[in-house]
């Protein structure tokens, strides 16, 4: 993605005339969430000065048929070097004390009637197990995909899945053939705080990221998927990126 970000953070690059994190912000607020952390690092000052703007909420505003959005409180954590998106989760570790929390990362963008999260939640309310959001993919669309976050598990309900494992990320891109689909895990989890414990047992050296820890949830059948209704796009991928700018154009 650095040559369509050129200078700027990725975060920041517009998809429907507005920067991809306001979908994410966007969504936690239609989802009721009334804090968010923000983990940043000083080199992404162009981004926090984004975030602290009016422009942000003139952004919500711009969405009629959610009506009146109010911006939750954000709160930035620093992150002083990138050392991976478990390392970045754990920096908020003590802001979430015992309470369960949502994990989003801005370069998923779900267009549906309800978000992501708020599918998620009445779920997680119900059963009190970990949650993940699922999207379908089916032949060429797996192309505009990461490879990261394959799901196998079986069902336990309409729309909602027993997750027993969860791939991790491997060279090469994502193909299908025409008539094969599969599970994808989107980067929306709703988690107790016991997932800090699951993320200290798998640091490492180098890159510290989420995925291990997530596996080992699925592997323990902590974690229940579900089957979100609507359209998701990575678009931290140039073919995803693209996918959605057009999607958004033609809403």
């Amino acid at each position: 993605m650095q040559h369509l970000a050129d200078e700027q953070p990725k975060e920041m690059l517009p998809i429907g005339g507005r920067p991809m994190i306001s979908y994410a912000i966007q969504e936690a607020a239609i989802s009721g969430l009334k804090e968010l952390y923000i983990v940043i690092n000083a080199r992404k000052a162009s981004l926090r000065r984004y975030l602290e703007s009016e422009a942000l909420q003139g952004a919500l505003r711009s969405e009629k048929r959610y009506g009146d959005i109010s911006l939750p409180r954000l709160t930035f954590v620093d992150q002083p070097i990138p050392l991976g998106s478990g390392d970045a989760i754990y920096q908020a570790r003590e802001l979430i004390g015992g309470e369960p929390f949502a994990v989003m990362m801005p370069d998923f963008i779900f267009f549906g009637d309800t978000p992501a999260l708020g599918q998620m939640i009445p779920l997680y309310e119900q059963f009190e197990r970990d949650i993940v959001g699922l999207i379908h993919l089916r032949g060429k669309e797996t192309e505009r995909f990461g490879n990261v976050g394959i799901v196998q598990g079986g069902e336990q309900g309409p729309g909602i899945v027993a997750v027993s494992s969860l791939s991790g990320k491997v060279p090469g891109p994502l193909t299908l053939g025409g008539d094969e689909h599969l599970l994808k895990a989107a980067p929306r989890w709703i988690l107790g705080p016991h997932f800090f414990s699951y993320l200290e047992r798998t640091k490492g050296e180098g890159e510290w990221d989420d995925t291990p820890g997530m596996q080992m949830l699925c592997e323990e059948g902590r974690v229940l998927g579900k089957v979100l209704e609507g359209r998701g796009f990575d678009v931290g991928t140039p073919a995803g990126y693209q996918a959605a700018t057009v999607f958004a154009a033609n809403l």
